[in-house]
């Protein structure tokens, strides 16, 4: 099965810092036997990644020299000694089941992480770009050919040239839909002229069947390429758009625009990595033009959101970092 084989080659891992804050803690869970447990470390700017390995006596890890700011923190066993997370290997997030942003402003402790079996399957395979952008590249994965809705899994490659292996998780066993992208402006959102590819075509997306007790697919393949404006991954929505939320990462306010073609009745909600609806922030007719609505994260803990505009039976979504 393929592997993330060539992150670690690309990664960043000496950053020049000016704060030099540690965070430390406890790994728990995994299987039995002898086996390196690692930690990925990445910050919400994505600029780089930290990974290190926790002490195989007492599984305990820590990192120093981090910037002040965000982190998202990973950890999995590495049961078959591949170096990189494999998907049928036990892992966890910082957050438990719904990974949260770790925000750094001095040392930090007792940031443990449960490793526990993946519940849910996955899907690999090679990403290859011969363009000059740069950027992380993303696969996005859908239950719905059109890829409406809310995004059903993921993965991302963190080499800054669109070029090495990724895995991408999944939260159910069925069939999906995916494709890529390299996010050259660092909005987290697919924009019309980024390096894309779809796996299969536009027109005719190839399923991807994830089945419990199977092997993961691991040759689903992307070939980033300019993408003009006629031929979007995403659905083609005409009628409204939604843009980037400002400012992002946030805290604990952020406002998300939008604009209608038309007088048109609408809803925007914000949910959670899990789907679950946290706020509403907009709903009812509104006129053609530009709008504005406010995401408050007060009371909302630390982590990615998802900025969801609907309308006439159609979606779009935006990503929010609340980052306390």
């Amino acid at each position: 099965m393929a592997r993330l084989s060539t992150l670690a080659c690309s990664l960043l891992l000496t950053v020049l810092t000016s704060y030099g804050f540690e965070i430390s803690g406890t790994l728990s869970g995994g299987t039995g036997g002898f086996s390196l447990k690692y930690v990925y470390i990445v910050p919400t700017s994505l600029d780089t990644v930290y990974i290190t390995i926790a002490n195989i006596l007492n599984n305990t890890y820590s990192q120093d020299e981090l910037d002040e700011g965000g982190y998202m923190l990973f950890a999995f066993q590495d049961v078959d000694f591949s170096f990189t997370p494999g998907i049928d290997e036990p892992r966890g997030f910082y957050g438990g089941d719904i990974p949260q942003v770790l925000d750094v402003s001095s040392d930090t402790s007792d940031i443990d992480i449960e490793l526990s079996d993946p519940n849910a399957g996955g899907f690999s395979g090679e990403i290859v770009y011969e363009g000059t952008e740069t950027g992380a590249t993303y696969v996005i994965a859908s239950r719905v050919p059109d890829f409406s809705g809310f995004p059903s899994g993921g993965g991302l490659l963190f080499s800054q040239d669109g070029n090495g292996e990724y895995t991408a998780l999944v939260d159910s066993f069925g069939t999906y839909y995916a494709y890529a992208y390299m996010d050259v402006n660092t909005n987290f959102v697919y924009d019309i002229g980024e390096p894309y590819d779809m796996y299969g075509t536009p027109e005719d997306p190839e399923p991807i069947v994830i089945e419990q007790g199977e092997q993961y697919p691991d040759d689903v393949d992307f070939e980033l390429v300019p993408v003009p404006d006629a031929a979007s991954p995403t659905p083609v929505v005409r009628e409204f758009k939604v843009g980037s939320p400002y400012p992002n990462p946030f805290n604990p306010t952020t406002s998300i625009p939008f604009s209608l073609d038309r007088t048109m009745e609408m809803e925007i909600v914000a949910r959670d990595v899990l789907g679950r609806t946290v706020a509403t922030l907009a709903r009812g007719m509104f006129a053609a033009g530009e709008h504005s609505v406010t995401f408050d994260g007060n009371g909302l803990a630390t982590g990615i959101y998802w900025i969801e505009l609907r309308a006439g039976g159609m979606h779009v979504n935006t990503p929010a970092i609340l980052v306390k």
